[in-house]
């Protein structure tokens, strides 16, 4: 004969029917999960528990509780059971878990937060299981969220260190130290994460032993999928020789990346407003993504403009394709910039690029479209990892185009390059290709400012008729 969990009545289940229709079942499965056996806080769960073979399994009873749920909730409940409040879910349950992940996607129920909790699971399950391309796209959809559940972060903090991004692991685990300052559980285990972090990063700089996988099966083949994925975002390394055989990269370069400038002795992006300019670098960057922590430049292009005119010439205009740093090239952006992994695998790295980028540049201002919340941010992580201090004043063109939208007939609060050029009649045929943006960022700067004024010597459809030969 059971006994019911909440009144102690006999009955034929852990809850009986009367029970059963006034009880919250999730705020019940949640008590249930949280219950500590013994601890004197439930006298009946306590004389239930102490009948049991083994008094933790009293926590078995969300399954029953649980099942009168409605999916998602159902899954849910159950999957925080299996977590026990840590960041994973066991071995054994983690073929279940990919399997109610597609529950998860193709319901509602669920707030964000409690999906990204399951992201976080999910991740951490990925690359527990060596795949890691699978979890580096969901990485970038965590990396995103401007606030995750603690778990969440520690497997996103987790999952750089040990695919040697340590600037973003460091990160990551700066953030949740703020957000969760007050949970001394949460800062114990972040910090432990930080030293190892620190230590890994430690050991790139000085040329020793980093992370690498070690699984009791199929050692080899993992080790040179996990060499694989590294390579494939731009970081160097190698099976250990001890191994069946070595890996190197393509070219056979071993080199280590140059240590770059800490992030507290780098200047912030210096921004200016005043458009009393006609001579300037128009510059616009294509990247892997559009996380400013974590996405790399994949390509720079630049115009530059003297006394209010655009030239053609080579050497006003630079273009060149970048290898990306620490991230994989996905199909999302080849679909929409046409650049392809075969495109940049043998590009020079963004410190080779930079300096002679900046050289290009000069001292003057640099103009961008939605350069200040983000080209600028890559250009200084491309600063740092040059050894290159960039102090050139930033110029916006999208906050410059605020004041003139009402003269453009253009509603909302955003606007796009695309939507001001057409409304300026300036044509680009190549947009989202960095040479062909930066060429129409300069046009519309100058229209902006000109609004029906005198044109450029050279028009932008003449200098973007001939960015086939890039």
């Amino acid at each position: 004969m059971a006994i019911c969990i909440k009144c102690g009545n006999s009955g034929s289940a852990c809850l009986c029917d009367s029970c059963k229709q006034t009880v919250d079942l999730e705020v019940l499965c949640n008590d249930i999960i949280n219950y500590k056996p013994g601890m004197g806080e439930n006298q009946l769960w306590d004389t239930i528990a102490a009948e049991m073979k083994y008094p933790s399994y009293f926590k078995n009873l969300v399954f029953s509780v649980s099942a009168d749920l409605s999916t998602p909730r159902k899954e849910y409940v159950r999957l925080l059971y299996i977590a026990a409040g840590g960041a994973n879910v066991p071995k054994a349950s983690r073929q279940w878990l990919y399997e109610i992940y597609e529950v998860f996607k193709a319901n509602e129920g669920l707030t964000l937060d409690e999906k990204n909790r399951i992201i976080g699971l999910i991740l951490g399950a990925l690359y527990m299981d060596y795949r890691y391309e699978e979890a580096d796209a969901l990485a970038g959809k965590l990396w995103e969220q401007s606030s995750l559940p603690k778990q969440a972060f520690y497997n996103l903090a987790d999952f750089f260190l040990k695919t040697r991004r340590y600037d973003e692991a460091s990160d990551a685990i700066e953030t949740a130290r703020t957000l969760y300052a007050d949970d001394a559980s949460a800062i114990f285990e972040l910090n432990k994460l930080a030293d190892q972090n620190e230590k890994y990063r430690y050991a790139e700089i000085n040329g020793k032993k980093e992370y690498m996988p070690n699984p009791k099966e199929d050692k080899n083949a993992v080790r040179k999928a996990y060499v694989d994925f590294l390579l494939s975002i731009g970081i160097e390394a190698e099976v250990p020789a001890s191994s069946n055989g070595r890996y190197t990269s393509k070219d056979g370069r071993k080199s280590k990346y140059p240590i770059p400038i800490p992030k507290d002795q780098y200047p912030a992006p210096r921004e200016i407003r005043e458009a009393n300019f006609d001579s300037f670098v128009a510059f616009d960057f294509e990247t892997t993504g559009f996380s400013t922590k974590i996405d790399s430049i994949i390509e720079i292009g630049a115009v530059k403009v003297m006394n209010g005119n655009i030239f053609d010439s080579a050497e006003f205009t630079f273009q060149e394709l970048v290898k990306p740093y620490k991230r994989s090239l996905k199909q999302d952006i080849t679909d929409v910039t046409g650049i392809t992994k075969e495109d940049v695998a043998c590009a020079r790295e963004m410190w080779e690029v930079t300096p002679d980028f900046m050289k290009f540049v000069g001292d003057d201002i640099l103009v961008g479209f939605n350069n200040v919340r983000f080209d600028s941010k890559f250009l200084v992580r491309a600063g740092r990892y040059s050894n290159l201090i960039i102090e050139n004043p930033h110029f916006d063109v999208m906050r410059y185009a605020d004041q003139f939208k009402e003269q453009l007939g253009i509603d909302g609060k955003k606007v796009s390059l695309e939507e001001l050029s057409e409304k300026l009649g300036i044509e680009n045929p190549r947009a989202h290709r960095a040479l062909a943006d930066a060429a129409t960022t300069a046009a519309v700067y100058l229209k902006l400012k000109e609004m029906g004024g005198s044109e450029a010597e050279v028009s932008v459809d003449d200098l973007l008729s001939d960015l086939d030969e890039w």
